[in-house]
């Protein structure tokens, strides 16, 4: 039985419910007699012919007569089963037989108006079915809901997911130490985030951030909010919310702990030692030695040929430091951090106060003003009395007499200058300016701020001694003197008060 083909629908056609234009009959090939072959009666998908079908009652037959097809020429054709389109022009096709025995055909009609049997078989493909004018609309209808549906669905999938990203829900994890580096962005930090396992999505947790927090499909190209977090240490957990992991974020690092070393001023280098050893107990003594010779550790006023042992004796600044816990151990670090401090102090202190005449007469270095500092340091105990010791020393070094101080006598053994002897004043070794005129080869201890600013702007006078006496009932203070007279003089009051003359 040949195939009916199915007129070819558009989409606007299956929107609407419209059928496309039919093809005329001119454009149908002609029809041909039925053989006893294989081959199809008509060619194979013929387009479709318009016609409109009109029955009419013929001559009554037997009930029992089948129905056959007559051609225009009144000879039948063998009973096939045609479709409606599939008929050649002119071809009568027999609708059956009523119980009175009466015939019913159908046939081309052009002018006649479409009927329907009463007797219409649903199954029937010679039928024409008419759509209604409701048909389209009905399929619009039920595409926009059908859109909507998958919208809705969809829709709602991708926000579940997106909040199980955001609260992933279950009990948090072990704790993680995490570390924001300086410069930072923020892309690098939900990545690491999320290689640590503290957020689960590192692409949703970056717009959830530009979103402040609210996500939504239609708007989350269009958030731009600036996030940053401070550098340092974190103390997260696996399995966070991100509103947790940018609560902890926000709150800035752990607070680093810091520990005090207080280095006092007048201490010699193997006093600053010692010292460095007893205020903070993971440094080694040994250690600090190695790092104090190391080539590596700078000043800017250290010249190239002192001594490798004794080469920063004065140029670490005395104060008191706080140190990180992350370089408690570190003895180098720290020694170049106090060496860093003096110069900064030393360099201020010059660009504030400038160079005394007395040093451009002399051209005294930068070296051998610390120099001088370090014997003010040393000698004196009354604030008043640095400006005036310094002019004492440089009235001194301008005569070229020696300066006389103990306190350059008891360096080189390294005794306090109380349990000095003959032996020691004695001793031409090139620190004691008892028995060596000018200035020792080095510092002789860390001098400080006051006695830095003392040695570069010396007080005015024409003093060549000092000597303790506890003038005007201070502790501490010296008597100065023009004449040796006037420093005999001074020397008995001394003896007398028993300060140590």
């Amino acid at each position: 039985m040949a195939e009916r083909r199915r007129p070819h629908r558009g989409f606007a056609a299956f929107l609407t419910g419209q059928v496309d234009e039919e093809i005329p009959d001119a454009a149908k090939p002609p029809p041909s007699r039925p053989r006893a072959t294989d081959d199809p009666l008509f060619p194979k998908d013929p387009p479709r012919r318009p016609a409109t079908r009109a029955i009419r009652p013929v001559t009554a037959a037997s009930p029992t007569r089948p129905p056959v097809i007559v051609d225009p020429s009144g000879e039948e054709i063998p009973l096939i089963a045609l479709p409606d389109y599939a008929a050649p022009p002119g071809v009568v096709i027999s609708a059956g037989n009523d119980s009175e025995g009466v015939e019913y055909v159908f046939e081309d009609d052009p002018t006649a108006d479409p009927l329907v049997d009463p007797r219409y078989d649903a199954d029937d493909r010679n039928w024409v079915r008419y759509r209604t004018s409701w048909g389209g609309f009905l399929r619009l209808v039920g595409l926009v809901l059908l859109v909507v549906f998958l919208v809705s669905t969809i829709r709602g999938r991708i926000y579940n997911w997106v909040d199980s990203q955001i609260e992933p829900g279950g009990v948090q994890g072990a704790s993680v130490s995490f570390t924001i580096r300086e410069g930072a962005a923020v892309n690098d930090i939900a990545t690491l985030l999320d290689n640590a396992g503290i957020i689960s999505n590192a692409t949703v947790f970056r717009y959830w951030l530009r979103c402040e927090g609210h996500i939504t499909i239609s708007g989350f190209l269009g958030c731009d909010t600036e996030v940053s977090f401070q550098a340092g240490d974190y103390e997260l957990f696996e399995n966070m919310t991100y509103a947790d992991a940018r609560g902890v974020l926000d709150a800035g690092p752990i607070p680093e702990i810091y520990y005090t070393v207080t280095i006092p001023e007048g201490l010699r280098l193997a006093e600053v030692i010692a010292r460095l050893v007893q205020e903070n107990d993971r440094f080694d003594e040994e250690e600090i030695k190695l790092a104090l010779a190391n080539p590596d550790l700078q000043s800017d006023y250290l010249p190239d040929d002192v001594s490798v042992y004794f080469w920063f004796e004065g140029l670490l600044f005395p104060a008191t430091y706080d140190i990180a816990e992350s370089d408690i151990g570190d003895e180098g670090r720290f020694l170049q951090r106090m060496s860093d401090t003096f110069d900064d102090r030393y360099g201020g202190l010059v660009a504030d106060l400038g160079y005394a005449p007395v040093i451009e007469e002399l051209g005294l270095s930068d070296y051998e003003i610390i120099i001088i500092a370090s014997l003010i340091e040393e000698e004196a105990v009354v604030p008043a009395d640095r400006p005036k010791i310094a002019r004492v020393i440089y009235n001194r070094l301008i005569d070229g007499e020696q300066l006389g101080i103990d306190a350059t006598a008891c360096y080189f053994p390294n005794i306090p200058c109380s349990e000095l002897t003959d032996v020691e004043l004695g001793d031409p070794n090139p620190w004691n300016t008892r028995a060596i005129v000018g200035l020792p080869i080095t510092p002789i201890s860390a001098p400080g701020a006051a006695s830095l600013a003392a040695a570069l702007q010396p007080a005015g006078g024409e003093w060549f001694y000092y000597v303790r006496t506890d003038e005007g009932g201070v502790v501490g203070a010296h008597t100065f003197a023009v004449t040796e007279g006037e420093f005999s003089d001074a020397v008995e009051l001394c003896r007398a008060r028993d300060l140590g003359c």
